[in-house]
């Protein structure tokens, strides 16, 4: 029944829609207004109309006013180290520089070493300096050694340097900063922080002087 009353309803709404559609009725009148169109508040933008965020600059590195890679590579060829290459000096990454060397005195061994890493400027940005001893004998040799490599280390030049307080900082703290925790002294743009270790017997074994630059 209820299928019999669906088909009616369709075929009565069918035949009025095909009158109207005839006799023009439902129509508007000639002279009816067209109500006026309802502009939408919301913008549209078109795909290129998208503002592209500008392109993020990466932070340059830079490194210690003043301060130049030559000075400390001519300054540790004195003490032997003339490895003059640099590695790792892809875009955006600093410059590094490294090398060692080793002395045989009677009844000890002594070696210095030093990585360094500078800006696209050739400034330092970091540092490390180190001395080893080989534990045998003679254990002021090595003291003496580390004593002279690292206190003309810390001369190096840079625009807000105080060397004569930098070499004595060191003079002054080597004797006492093996096997006991680093220490740190800031001068201008640059910080050094010296630390050592000592051998089972109390005696020194190696000194580190690390300078870097001072973030602002």
């Amino acid at each position: 029944m209820k299928k019999i009353i669906s088909l009616l309803l369709l075929s009565t709404l069918a035949f009025s829609l095909t009158a109207c559609a005839g006799t023009g009725e439902g129509e508007p009148p000639a002279d009816a207004q067209t109500p006026p169109a309802v502009e939408s508040s919301a913008e549209t933008h078109s795909p290129s109309d998208t503002l592209t965020p500008a392109p993020v600059e990466k932070e340059r590195m830079v490194g210690i006013t003043g301060s130049y890679i030559k000075d400390i590579q001519i300054g540790v060829s004195n003490f032997g180290m003339e490895d003059d290459s640099a590695y790792g000096a892809a875009d955006d990454t600093p410059y590094r520089w490294t090398a060692s060397k080793s002395w045989t005195f009677p009844d000890t061994s002594v070696s210095l070493d030093y990585s360094i890493i500078g800006d696209d400027d050739s400034q330092l940005i970091s540092g490390s300096f180190g001395a080893t001893w080989d534990a045998v004998e003679s254990n002021d040799v090595f003291c003496a050694a580390a004593e002279t490599y690292l206190c003309y280390i810390a001369t190096m030049p840079y625009d807000s340097s105080d060397t004569d307080a930098a070499r004595q900082w060191v003079s002054d703290n080597i004797s006492t900063v093996a096997g006991n925790d680093p220490i740190s002294m800031t001068i201008g743009d640059a910080m050094f922080t010296l630390s050592g270790t000592t051998v089972a017997s109390g005696e020194p074994s190696s000194y580190l002087l690390q300078i870097q630059v001072v973030n602002p």
